[in-house]
This record gives structure tokens, C-alpha cells and sequence, in this order.
């Protein structure tokens, strides 16, 4: 071999090591093409969506980056266990594609889980989860009734409770084994398109549509109001139900009766319904009260 043989191997190493080098970062991670989330999982989207919907709190979109890592979480948790001694469930082993993480109740960098969705996918925001496991196989059902009975699922569900000032825009769901998994994240996704398994459904990413103009209601329908807030201008009621409207109450509305102008942050069916609501309220609405119309 001689010295121009020698030269251009060297080149060419050198070139196939500067492929690997400008690699775009973002290739680590993309999703699959055929990633798609189970009819069970997309049971579970929509349970939390129709429970927030009659607390007249916004719909969030499905979220197919959140999704993802709630089902890599799942497969790490099956696969390699992290959760042993002190650290729970929010916990990620040395074994993927992201950073190790020993999470547990006193931790001070809680990073650690709330990075997640950057290190595994391109979405943009950091997210928070919430976990369900028993000892069996786990279902949308089960998951939903535990969470929605647990004061701390609970609230990040609706916002509740130190969670008032957070906005979710994004929802993922993962359901193995005996886990269930939900992240909710305060950013829109960039992937806007979820496939369903077994389906031709695609599930677009969209935001909701929100009322321009709220509704004024004159005439008796039976229902009861959750009312917070009375004004003698119909211009002043429409002022303050838009912020209403804008903090999340999205089927906010105005009572118009015995010419006073009420805000109704919600309105139900029973006054037993509406008395469970009303307990669900965060604590600045604690003096609303219920208004039969």
C-alpha cells in the first residue's frame, strides 16, 4: 500500500465520522411512525376529559409526545424496576435514552421526572405525572376511579388545589400490565396527529373552541347555578364572566332574575351534583353558592 492508498482511507474515515458527528440532534427523538395509543388508553383520554368537562373546565388536547413517554415510562418501570428502596413510581432507570432518576416525596430537583418528555421526544415543555399500578391488569376504568378519588391525582386532573395557575395543553396516556400512567403538560405538542391501534382513527391535535360571546339565561330551566359574583350592569356581569371564562370556566354564563345579573361559574342537572362541584372548587371560590333557576 502506498502513501496516496494511505491518504485517502484516512479521508474517508474522516468523513464517515463527520456523518456521525452532525447526525441532527433531534433524530434521537422521534417517535415511531407506527406509535399509536390502545382503545383502552384513549378510554382513559376521554374519562378525564368528560370529568373535567362537567367541573366546566376545558377540554386538553391528546398529546402524542406525552403519550409516548407515558408508555416508555411503563415499559421502563415493567422492564427495569427503578422504583426500589426510597424511590417511587416517578422514578426512571439507567437503561434508556434519558437521564436516571431516583424520585422520592422529599426530593428538592424534581427535574429529574418533569424533563422527561424533553429528553424522550421533541416536546417543548416540561410535563407532570401522575401513576396508577395494581397487582393485576390495569384498566381505564379502574385507574379513572382511583385518581378521581385521591385528593392529590385529583387535583393536577383539574387543577385544583396548588394547581390553579397551571393550564394543561397537552395529555398523554399510557395503560401495561398493571399500570397506568397520565403526564398533562402546560405547552401544545408539536406532533398534532394520535393514531388509535387496531383503527383508522386519527385524533387531531386541536385546541377548543371558545364561545366569543357568553350566554345570558332569563328564563327558568330547572337547573342549578353555582354562582359567584352579582351585578346590577349587564355590561359589568359580561366584563367579569369573560375572565371567568378565560381562567378555564368555559361554559360560564350570566342569570338574568329579579334585575340582578349573576355569574354562573357552572351549571347542573340535581343540586346534588352541583353541591359535589361546588366542593371541587378551589379555595378562592369557597364563598359561590347555589342558585336553582
Amino acid at each position: 500500500m502506498n502513501m496516496s492508498d494511505t491518504f485517502k482511507i484516512g479521508i474517508s474515515i474522516l468523513f464517515f465520522s463527520l456523518l456521525i458527528i452532525i447526525k441532527p440532534v433531534d433524530a434521537q427523538n422521534e417517535i415511531p411512525a407506527d406509535f399509536c395509543i390502545s382503545q383502552e388508553e384513549y378510554k382513559l383520554y376521554n374519562l378525564i376529559n368528560e370529568y373535567r368537562k362537567a367541573l366546566n373546565l376545558p377540554k386538553i388536547p391528546l398529546s402524542r409526545s406525552l403519550c409516548f413517554v407515558a408508555k416508555q415510562h411503563i415499559t421502563d418501570l415493567i422492564q427495569n424496576k427503578p422504583d426500589t428502596n426510597i424511590c417511587n413510581f416517578h422514578s426512571w432507570s439507567d437503561k434508556g435514552n434519558w437521564r436516571a432518576c431516583c424520585f422520592e416525596k422529599e426530593i428538592k430537583d424534581k427535574s429529574c421526572m418533569q424533563d422527561k418528555p424533553k429528553e424522550i421526544t421533541n416536546y417543548p415543555g416540561t410535563a407532570f405525572e401522575i401513576v396508577y399500578w395494581e397487582n393485576k391488569e390495569a384498566n381505564a376504568d379502574k385507574a379513572f376511579d382511583q385518581w378521581r378519588e385521591t385528593t392529590a391525582a385529583r387535583s393536577v386532573v383539574t387543577n385544583f388545589k396548588g394547581w390553579e395557575t397551571y393550564s394543561w395543553n397537552a395529555l398523554g396516556i399510557g395503560i401495561k400490565k398493571g399500570f397506568a400512567i397520565a403526564w398533562f403538560g402546560e405547552e401544545s405538542d408539536v406532533e398534532k396527529v394520535t393514531k388509535i391501534c387496531g383503527t383508522q382513527t386519527e385524533i387531531i391535535n386541536e385546541p377548543p373552541v371558545k364561545d366569543d360571546e357568553p350566554r345570558v339565561i332569563s328564563a327558568s330551566s330547572g337547573r342549578y347555578y353555582i354562582i359567584f359574583g352579582s351585578f346590577n350592569s349587564l355590561n359589568d356581569a359580561r366584563k367579569e364572566v369573560m375572565k371567568y371564562i378565560e381562567n378555564g370556566f368555559n361554559k360560564a354564563k350570566i342569570i338574568s332574575k329579579d334585575n340582578k345579573f349573576r355569574i354562573s361559574l357552572s351549571d347542573y342537572p340535581t343540586k346534588e351534583s352541583a353541591s359535589k362541584a361546588k366542593k371541587e372548587l378551589p379555595v378562592r371560590y369557597k364563598d359561590a353558592w347555589i342558585m336553582p333557576f
